[in-house]
């Protein structure tokens, strides 16, 4: 997992991974935490799928980027386009759904 610390981070990250998934949390949200290492988890199981955590207290600047009002916020980028979000109630199912879908979608374009 990357920490990104600025705007120009998250957007470099973003840009620079075919699929990227962002965590978007605050430092007081226990929500926050304790989806983070779920994200984790399942973000490792796919290779070369990387993962960001951005902490909108450091970067607010993030909330007008993703046009975020709450937290926590999972967001799937394929080639730096939004894909998939969740927001404040994380359906992490959902979100492997999702993110499954658009592996194998980049997978089976490859062959």
């Amino acid at each position: 997992m990357e920490v990104l610390k600025t705007l120009d981070a998250y957007e470099a990250f973003v840009a620079s991974h075919q699929i990227a998934v962002v965590h978007v949390s605050r430092e007081n949200c226990s929500v926050c935490h304790a989806v983070l290492p779920r994200i984790q988890e399942l973000v490792a199981r796919y290779e070369g799928v990387a993962l960001g955590n951005v902490n909108a207290d450091d970067v607010p600047e993030i909330a007008g980027a993703l046009s975020i009002f709450t937290v926590p916020v999972d967001v799937i980028f394929l080639d730096g386009k939004e894909m998939h979000r969740e927001g404040r109630f994380i359906d992490l199912e959902r979100i492997e759904s999702q993110l499954n879908t658009i592996y194998e979608g980049v997978n089976a374009s490859d062959l």
